[in-house]
């Protein structure tokens, strides 16, 4: 009789051999399936940004001039009108060395030959235009009549305004002259947007603003020692000409954030 022939599996071990494979395929797919389809087990925590958005919205109920269409907001013809003629077009505010506006003679300033050094610089101080009534027209459309900004918009200057005179009293004129650009921290919250520059403006307007800024919103209570600015305060500031990010790296050299 011819040899059987010697395998070295046998059918069963290869029916189980198969078996067990599919099986482990099977198991295998059913684990990664679980896996691509299960939530992280973290602790993160959406945040939730309700109540930042009421305050928004409560913020710019008062606001008025414009009307929202869907993601835009239109303004008043005659509104944009006015801002135009306000600050007009052609210089919008950005001068280079040397080119700044002459600033506005002061009143009482020629033919005055009797005035002593400290009442000239009180009739100085005294001669300089409604520092409020230019805030109003200048500023508050971001900043708000109450000083208190806009919050992740505009700043507030109510309780901040204060702190840049004291780092470096020069530097609030810098700001409302030139403008500034670049992310800064106020009382934990992080703005970064673009303050437009204000040269336009003459040296006593801008001296009145800072004045009423300086003194306005309880400001005033935190700046016992405050020095009113003087036109000549703001033509010695603006003969350094410089530029949005300059402003920015004064302020930053000045310790703030």
């Amino acid at each position: 009789m011819p040899d059987r022939s010697q395998y070295l599996f046998s059918p069963r071990q290869v029916r189980m051999a198969v078996a067990l494979g599919t099986v482990a395929m099977i198991a295998a797919i059913v684990v990664l399936l679980l896996l691509a389809t299960a939530r992280p087990q973290g602790r993160y925590q959406a945040l939730d940004g309700t109540q930042f958005q009421q305050h928004l919205i409560d913020s710019t109920a008062a606001l008025s001039g414009y009307e929202v269409d869907g993601d835009r907001a239109r303004i008043d013809i005659f509104r944009a009108m006015e801002l135009v003629a306000e600050r007009g077009v052609v210089n919008p505010g950005f001068y280079t060395a040397g080119a700044a506006p002459a600033a506005p003679a002061q009143a009482g300033a020629a033919g005055d030959t009797g005035t002593t050094g400290a009442d000239a610089e009180g009739g100085a101080t005294a001669a300089l235009p409604d520092g409020e009534a230019l805030y109003v027209s200048t500023c508050a459309a971001c900043h708000q009549s109450s000083g208190q900004g806009l919050p992740g918009a505009f700043p507030p200057l109510a309780g901040h305004a204060p702190a840049l005179y004291e780092a470096d009293r020069a530097l609030p004129l810098a700001i409302i002259t030139f403008g500034m650009q670049g992310p800064i921290d106020v009382d934990g919250m992080v703005y970064n947007g673009l303050m437009p520059a204000h040269a336009h403006l003459g040296d006593a307007d801008i001296a009145a603003i800072a004045n009423h800024v300086m003194t306005a919103w309880g400001n005033d209570a935190a700046l016992p020692g405050f020095e009113p600015y003087a036109a000549s305060d703001v033509a010695a500031v603006r003969g350094e000409a410089l530029s949005f990010t300059q402003v920015h790296d004064l302020r930053t050299a000045a310790g703030l954030e």
